[in-house]
This record gives structure tokens, sequence and C-alpha cells, in this order.
């Protein structure tokens, strides 16, 4: 149950501040008068803005002060209101590691790959379309919220 590194210097760009949203896209903001957190979070209602090594298994998720402005060379993730303050699950720190990574590679291929490389019958379509079913399964399970029910059945007596 290690902690998965989110943020690695080698692989952000210096001049940006990187935002991944739920479905897996990225927003890159290159504004030099810093962009603060609230005209992102006036652009997506009902999200939050937290800074990706702030992430840990066990703790709860915290988000970033809408005056706050966006630091170059990190990476930020738009997430759900839902999810503000509550325990982030070693589940949960997998499936944004792999949404942050499967970005990261994607924009690594694609420096050395022309799109019509990448997708020679054109089926480009498929893989955002599987990304954005598995961000719409994420929200479905997160929108329920984590209620507690109790996990034992009513034990029924006979009589001896």
């Amino acid at each position: 149950m290690g902690n998965v590194a989110l943020c690695a210097p080698s692989i952000t760009s210096n001049g940006v501040a990187k935002v991944l949203t739920i479905d897996g896209r990225q927003l890159t903001y290159t504004r030099e008068p810093a962009i603060k957190a609230a005209e992102i979070m006036l652009e997506n209602p009902g999200q939050f803005l937290c800074e990706s090594n702030q992430l840990i298994v066990g703790q709860r998720i915290p988000g970033i002060c809408a005056e706050e402005e966006l630091e170059v060379g990190h990476v930020y993730f738009l997430l759900p209101m839902e999810l503000l303050y509550s325990v982030l699950t070693d589940d949960e720190k997998k499936i944004l590691s792999h949404k942050y990574s499967k970005e990261i590679m994607k924009l690594k291929i694609s420096k050395i790959f022309p799109e019509f490389c990448l997708f020679p019958n054109g089926n480009s379509d498929s893989s955002m379309e599987e990304s954005a079913e598995i961000g719409s399964q994420l929200v479905k399970r997160y929108s329920r919220q984590r209620s507690w029910q109790p996990a034992l059945e009513t034990i029924v007596e006979t009589p001896p």
C-alpha cells in the first residue's frame, strides 16, 4: 500500500500549469499573470481544484483556495465537490495515477508520432469514448457518496 508519486519534475513543463479533469482531459494554462483557481472553478461548476502532490492515501483531499494562483510546473486535479474533504482511498489514488500517467504517455507519444500514425484506421474516437466512459463510471461511483451500511445481517435465534 505505497503511495504513488503523481508529480515528477522531469515530466512537467516549467512554463505551464496543468489541470487534469476527472474525464481525462488536460487543461494547460500558460498565462503570464498567473491564473487563479477561481477562474477555473467558475468554468467548471460543481468541481474543485487540488494539487497532485497533496493527495495522500488515508488522508482527506484538500482543495485549494479560490484566490490561490496556479503555480507553473505544478499539476492539479479538477475533482467533483463530493470528494472535497473525503478520505482518499487506495483505489481512488490508483485511478487518478492512471489518468495522469495515461495523459503523460499520450503527450510523449504525440511528440514523436502524428495522430494518423497512432490511429491508422481513424479510430482515435474509440479511445476518447473509452476514457469518457471510465470518467462517467467514476462520476457515477462518486455521486452515490460513500454511505455507510451495516455489513452484518440479523441473527435469528432458535430455541434449544
